[in-house]
């Protein structure tokens, strides 16, 4: 289940960074072909404004006599931020048939110049090489583009981890209320981005917690009144006895009396051990002893049905009360459907405490091995004296498992029937008895 939760919220981190990822660098790439778009429409090509320049240094040369052409070459280089020079004619190889065509040369560390033949002045104008600094400027120039779709990746990244965050600290919570009522939820300080939605969850969980524990009150307080009309009703019976003409039928109300007794009596146990205040007492206790004052006070109703016990001569940190009940549960569960052997067991391993009750009865289908253990859950639907019970064994048992940190299951047993397992941490392991 927590992986599944993990990997919907994966999901949902890829879709969401997809999104607005994607949008993103479409708006960006939308908005630099327009800026492209503005520049080529703005600002001249290249070749245009290199012939702009070289017309102009020739224009302003020609109006000059040729003996101040050098000081006029280094104020248009002062003007112009690049290097201007004027070179004989037969300094220049023609490589153009066309008069007066721009030429780009290359000098021995591979910077670009251009080159014309200006015939007005019968010389050679060449304006350049690029100097490196231009050339990193370039460099840098083309490295923004990149940088700035990096920092859209980045940025999407560092907004969604927050929200990410709080989505898997809702989920986990809403796992464990899933799992538990009992335990309070409180989520509200703990997001930084959703924290509307983990106050109205805190609310809810409340009011939900709140709604449940009441009817278990509830159900726990029916219970225990209606033990008073109860009582007169056995004492009545009781006085009337064998005298009344309807005995047959007295007898037969004193039973339906006991079973509601009964009843009340499970579901009484029920809801305290499902209450919100409900703790164990651990003792150390010596499981080989204890055990066999738990089976010895079974009563299995078939005479020929046998209950085996072992256990290992170890101490161990339990609530002897509340464990005795879910044994006794088990033991009674057990009686009601073995052919003629039940077998109660002990075990330590590597830290694990294992409490298992055998029986070779027909046994529970895989099917079921999970549900028995919910409240009113028999697979026998009919509740008879014959088959007695009405579901809360199991539940009382699971209770108690969840008290002592463990859990329980259900499994074929060796035997043949069915085989339930209390699983529970070792607290405390003190030598042999």
């Amino acid at each position: 289940m927590k992986f599944q939760i993990a990997r919907q919220n994966r999901r949902l981190l890829f879709r969401s960074y997809l999104v607005m990822v994607g949008g993103l660098v479409i708006f960006a790439g939308l908005l630099d072909l327009g800026f492209q778009h503005l520049l080529s429409t703005s600002s001249p090509a290249p070749s245009q404004w290199v012939d702009s320049n070289l017309d102009l240094i020739e224009l302003h040369l020609s109006q000059q006599p040729e003996e101040q052409w050098p000081a006029a070459v280094d104020e248009l280089e002062s003007k112009l931020g690049f290097a201007v020079r004027i070179l004989p004619s037969d300094h220049v190889v023609q490589q153009s048939e066309a008069q007066n065509a721009t030429q780009e040369v290359f000098d021995a560390q591979g910077r670009s110049a251009f080159v014309r033949h200006s015939v007005i002045l019968n010389s050679v104008m060449q304006i350049g090489p690029v100097t490196p600094t231009a050339a990193a400027e370039s460099w840098m120039v083309r490295l923004i583009p990149p940088l700035f779709y990096l920092s859209i990746f980045i940025f999407v990244g560092l907004w969604l981890r927050p929200l990410i965050r709080d989505l898997n600290l809702l989920s986990d919570s809403a796992k464990a209320f899933a799992a538990d009522y009992r335990q309070p939820i409180s989520t509200l300080g703990q997001v930084s981005s959703l924290s509307d939605l983990a106050g109205s969850f805190d609310a809810m969980s409340t009011r939900i917690r709140r709604l449940i524990q009441g009817q278990k009150d509830l159900t726990g307080a029916l219970s225990h009144e209606m033990r008073t009309p109860l009582t007169r009703i056995r004492f009545a019976m009781a006085m009337i006895g064998d005298k009344a003409q309807f005995s047959d039928e007295l007898k037969s109300i004193n039973q339906d009396v006991q079973e509601i007794d009964l009843l009340i009596a499970t579901m009484l146990d029920y809801a305290r051990l499902d209450h919100s205040d409900m703790e164990i007492s651990p003792e150390l206790t010596p499981m080989n002893e204890w055990l066999e004052q738990v089976v010895n006070k079974a009563r299995p109703s078939n005479p020929d049905l046998r209950i085996e016990h072992h256990a290992a001569p170890e101490q161990v940190q339990i609530d002897p009360y509340l464990m005795e009940l879910a044994v006794s549960s088990l033991l009674v569960n057990a009686c009601r459907y073995a052919s003629t052997q039940v077998q109660v067991s002990f075990a330590t391993t590597a830290g694990q405490c294992e409490l298992t009750v055998d029986d070779d009865g027909p046994g529970i289908p895989e099917a079921d091995r999970k549900t028995v253990f919910k409240a009113f859950t028999r697979l026998d639907s009919s509740r008879n004296r014959e088959t007695g019970g009405y579901g809360l064994g199991l539940a009382i048992v699971a209770r108690i498992a969840a008290l002592h940190g463990g859990t329980v299951h259900a499994e074929e047993s060796p035997q043949g029937g069915a085989r339930i397992a209390i699983n529970w941490m070792c607290q405390a392991l003190i030598g042999s008895q």
